[in-house]
């Protein structure tokens, strides 16, 4: 199975930040988690900052349900390995009822007709020692985005790897929100 944490900090006026610490193996699909931030055990997590920050920044909007539909690497040789991971968008809380209500709405996720974000990872090479660098290709709201993303290998198995990135971007490069 293949498995996957990941924090990205978004804003509903703001940017976006992904760290990411995911468990892949070479064979099957993943199975998904209710782990929380800071325990171990796949999951993803956006850390959302507001355009005009709030004391309540940064707000974590924890994903419960994703899965790993492809990896293909071999876990004694990142260098160009491939996996996608699908998110579903619908499957987020945060400490607000209210706010994740207005999250899934139209007017931010509208998860009713757009409720599952892609990630594919491609083009891995080795940076130094236990750095890697790649491509990760975005797909969610109907928009799809490129960015350079550089993660570091924390684990090794037979079947499997265990690594930990992070990225910042904007909610706008989806349209989501004004």
């Amino acid at each position: 199975s293949c498995k996957k944490h990941e924090d990205t900090g978004g804003t509903p006026s703001g940017s976006a930040r992904i760290n990411s610490t995911a468990t892949a193996s070479t064979t099957g699909s993943a199975s998904t988690t209710n782990e929380q931030p800071g325990r171990h055990g796949d999951h993803i997590t956006v850390l959302a900052h507001h355009k005009d920050p709030k004391p309540t920044d940064p707000v974590r909007i924890n994903f419960e349900r994703f899965k790993v539909v492809s990896a293909n690497f071999d876990p004694q040789k990142v260098e160009g390995g491939k996996a996608t991971i699908e998110i579903d968008l619908s499957s987020f809380h945060t400490d607000s009822d209210e706010r994740d209500e207005h999250l899934k709405s139209p007017s931010y996720l509208d998860v009713a007709k757009l409720a599952t974000a892609t990630v594919t990872i491609d083009n891995v090479k080795q940076k130094a020692g236990t750095t890697y660098t790649a491509d990760a290709t975005v797909a969610a709201h109907g928009m799809t985005k490129s960015y350079p993303v550089t993660f570091d290998v924390l684990e090794r198995n037979s079947d499997s790897i265990t690594i930990k990135g992070q990225h910042t971007f904007t909610r706008l490069d989806f349209g989501i929100g004004t």
